[in-house]
């Protein structure tokens, strides 16, 4: 027996998607997931805070992998620790409903400060959820940081 989680190998991953998509949160708080992205979170989703005030819509079995790594650092520093508490305290286990939608709870829509115009990147293994106007606003300043990176200092060539 090895220690190597068979989840944890890059062709065991969930795939999700990528691309991004202009959703908006109904007046119960509902977010369609665009249909592209549902075959990946058909097993279940949890739904998180991240970082740049934006939710995270995992796999359920993608983020319970997130999990298993990060928990043993939790013990490192009180800095580990609140950042494990508030990850796995804040997430939200769901299923999509007939619709493809999943329900952003109100302490989730004020962290990420959503409002009815959403965005929701597929970022592969994950999906993102913005606010539109904090997307926008990331984007465009972020925009000369992706054309320094081209190819560059992430050491891939094309």
């Amino acid at each position: 027996m090895t220690d190597t989680d068979p989840n944890d190998s890059e062709r065991e991953r969930a795939f999700v998607g990528y691309g991004t998509h202009r959703p908006k949160l109904d007046d119960k708080g509902r977010l369609t997931i665009p249909a592209r992205f549902r075959p990946g979170l058909s097993d279940g989703v949890v739904v998180c805070g991240w970082f740049t005030n934006t939710l995270s819509v995992f796999p359920e079995r993608e983020f319970d992998a997130l999990v298993r790594k990060v928990r043993p650092t939790a013990n490192l520093s009180e800095r580990h620790m609140a950042f494990f508490r508030l990850l796995v305290s804040g997430a939200e286990v769901q299923q999509l409903d007939s619709q493809g939608r999943i329900s952003i709870p109100v302490s989730q829509r004020n962290y990420a400060g959503l409002g009815k115009d959403c965005v929701v990147n597929g970022l592969g293994e994950r999906l993102e959820v913005w606010d539109a106007d904090a997307w926008d606003r990331y984007s465009a300043e972020n925009l000369p940081v992706f054309s320094e990176m081209e190819g560059t200092s992430l050491g891939i060539e094309f």
